[in-house]
């Protein structure tokens, strides 16, 4: 008959947190056993676990305790297996061991279960050799954790010895791999099918338990102001601390916190309710609200507070009135209508008093909330204004004060005069402009400005790109991007599409544009440490556009002319961690770095051919310059600009765009790995 393994599994771990134990263990030292079992532990095939188990031996129970394990200083946790197994007697001597057997049984029956005793009878008649060896036996134990795919396994073999055949022997595995706060792992053996799942707590749990408070994942960074001029500076409090903070700011604290690009915020934007977390990368996150208390800075939060007011209709045709609040914190008011007069008195509408505010919406830079008074009439719309009581305090907001119209009567005459004024000035602008232009079209079409090649990863947003691209083809480059030649780029693959194009700028006089994103950075930061500290090829790594590009910039630095051919350039809508020349990777150090739109006329400078000796073309080229420059900060602007308008769909496109940089960077580092 086939063995069967009859395997009772128990979970002990504490259904309260507060009995975590402890306990001081040695990580090289993950095993322990009887001696006379000669244990050894190895990594196994995950696929087929059942071929590898074997020998003469039953398991009584299993039982699976989360502990932290503490070597030194270093505290992990860590989970304590213990395995109570039993040696399969043979039949001829089973009954000389049965009284043995039963005294052993009353000696394990505190924490074991006694069932180890009474193997099923077919488990006695026969079971498999270990590679024809009698006194070998192997159990396999699986790990899953819970939000992943994968399972890994671990194979235990021991010697079995005549003296441990008439005990209950008790097994003890230390395992760290994959075990983390707050994850759940998944624990099986052999064919068992009823797996338990053991729960570790997370590390806020863990830190509010007073004897593990001391443990140095539990030590968050002290963070503490300082005002500096007209900046407010936060300064890690931690002597000697090298590892730099990851700091995020709060709109009070039950707010979502929103990266800090750097430790200084300008003191005009501070407010009562700004907090901020600290943390390092294994730290539990210290919050601070350092402002709570200050009066000075409340009143901020009124005076950059601002009201739009609109009138619509609802689909059955009744008059609404609609107000949006932006503001720096949230807020408790109370906000109604009233009537304009024309003493400039302000008459409340009775009936359409409102609550503000109990659903808000924020992003990275407002925080705002809206609402509207429905079917509100009144004698003349454009007179209904809104009044805002906050503390006390009563603030009225109006679209079109009644004060405008009466005084406009008097200005009429003078802003007569002005308007014509303004239309002879726009003419005769209009017509140096116009002889400019075409100044600029005959002797100026393509003598200074040269050719771009743009190159990005590919978790770049695709439309980001593109309209870059644009924004360069109109102001009169020739520029060559992957994504307007796809069928090029399709046919000679992307290493050769990109040699061909770097080739041709060269010659050319061009230059070859890096867009700046968090993959770019952690791709050329891995780059680096393949080709220079482990001496290996990062080319056999991946082949895609990214790569071709890293590897064209290495070997430029070798050849010490990397920043004559590559511009780097980051776009304002990306939060990357760069501020100094330490902050970039190493691969991508010594290039020109622009930021835009901000250094946009830099960036202009930089791909503009070498500078006309003559005056005229000189004062072509300062024309053209000043022009340009304006179009192009405008242009970028205009792109972050349509990204704040949609925040919603910015959201959701972040978090895609999150994903596919998490993957690339996944099958990238799986890649290395082989």
């Amino acid at each position: 008959m086939r063995l069967t393994w009859w395997i009772q599994l128990l979970l002990l771990a504490s259904g309260s947190v507060s009995s975590l134990e402890r306990v001081t263990h040695n990580p090289e030292n993950n095993v322990i056993c009887p001696q006379a079992l000669n244990c050894r532990v190895r990594y196994t095939d995950p696929i087929t676990p059942l071929d590898v188990v074997c020998g003469p031996v039953y398991v009584c129970s299993l039982a699976v305790q989360p502990k932290l394990c503490c070597h030194k200083k270093d505290c992990k946790p860590c989970l304590w297996i213990n395995i109570q197994l039993s040696i399969i007697p043979d039949l001829k001597e089973e009954e000389d061991r049965d009284i043995e057997r039963s005294e052993y049984e009353e000696e394990s029956s505190g924490d074991w279960d006694s069932g180890c005793v009474s193997m099923p009878n077919d488990t006695r008649e026969e079971y498999s050799l270990c590679e024809d060896q009698l006194d070998q036996a192997t159990i396999t134990i699986c790990y899953q954790p819970a939000e992943v795919q994968y399972e890994w396994c671990k194979r235990l073999d021991f010697t079995v010895t005549s003296t441990a055949s008439c005990k209950l022997l008790n097994l003890t595995l230390v395992e760290y791999n994959d075990v983390d706060f707050g994850r759940t792992m998944k624990i099986t053996v052999g064919s068992f099918t009823k797996s338990p799942e053991v729960e570790f707590p997370t590390l806020k749990t863990v830190c509010s338990l007073s004897h593990l408070k001391d443990i140095e994942q539990c030590k968050g960074p002290r963070v503490s102001t300082e005002i500096q001029g007209s900046k407010v500076l936060l300064v890690n409090e931690d002597e000697g601390a090298s590892e730099r903070l990851s700091l995020c700011m709060k709109r009070g604290r039950e707010g979502r916190c929103w990266p800090l690009p750097s430790n200084n915020i300008p003191l005009a934007s501070i407010t009562d309710c700004m907090c901020f977390q600290a943390w390092k990368n294994d730290s539990v996150r210290a919050e601070i609200c350092p402002f709570e208390k200050n009066t000075e800075f409340k009143t901020n939060v009124l005076s950059n507070m601002s009201v739009s007011l609109a009138h619509i209709k609802t689909n059955d045709g009744k008059p609404v009135l609609s107000w949006n609040i932006t503001v720096p914190c949230r807020i408790r008011a109370e906000l109604w209508p009233c009537q304009l007069e024309a003493d400039g008195k302000c008459t409340e509408v009775e009936g359409f008093r409102q609550k503000c505010c109990n659903d808000w919406s924020e992003n990275s830079t407002i925080l705002w909330a809206s609402g509207k008074f429905v079917n509100i009439r009144s004698r003349n719309n454009q007179q209904l204004c809104a009044m805002l009581e906050v503390d006390g305090k009563i603030v009225q907001y109006c679209q079109h004060p009644l004060e405008r119209q009466y005084w406009s009567r008097l200005l009429l005459l003078p802003l007569i005069f002005v308007c014509l004024t303004a239309f002879g000035v726009f003419l005769l602008m209009n017509k140096l402009r116009w002889s400019l232009s075409e100044w600029d079209r005959r002797c100026h079409s393509q003598d200074m400005r040269g050719q771009v090649l743009l190159l990005h990863s590919s978790a770049t947003d695709p439309q980001l790109v593109c309209e870059l691209g644009q924004l360069f083809s109109e102001l009169g480059f020739t520029v060559f991007l992957d994504l307007w030649n796809q069928t090029e780029l399709g046919t000679c693959g992307p290493a050769a599409w990109l040699h061909s194009k770097l080739d041709h700028i060269q010659k050319h006089g061009g230059k070859a544009l890096l867009v700046l994103s968090p993959t770019t950075l952690q791709r050329a930061e891995l780059y680096w440490k393949i080709a220079v500290e482990r001496q290996s090829n990062p080319v056999t790594y991946s082949a895609d556009m990214l790569a071709s590009v890293l590897g064209c910039i290495f070997a430029d630095r070798q050849k010490r002319c990397a920043a004559q051919r590559f511009v780097l350039v980051q776009l304002d809508v990306h939060e990357l961690p760069i501020n100094e020349e330490h902050d970039m990777p190493k691969l991508l150090r010594g290039l020109p770095l622009y930021k835009l739109p901000s250094q946009s006329q830099g960036l202009l400078m930089e791909l503009c051919l070498e500078s006309p000796n003559n005056m005229s073309g000189k004062l072509k080229k300062m024309w053209w310059m000043k022009k340009a420059q304006r179009k192009l900060a405008q242009g970028v602007e205009n792109i972050f600009k349509s990204r704040v308008r949609t925040e919603s769909m910015l959201t959701q496109f972040d978090s895609l765009s999150l994903d596919t940089e998490e993957t690339e960077e996944k099958k990238f580092l799986k890649n290395e790995q082989h």
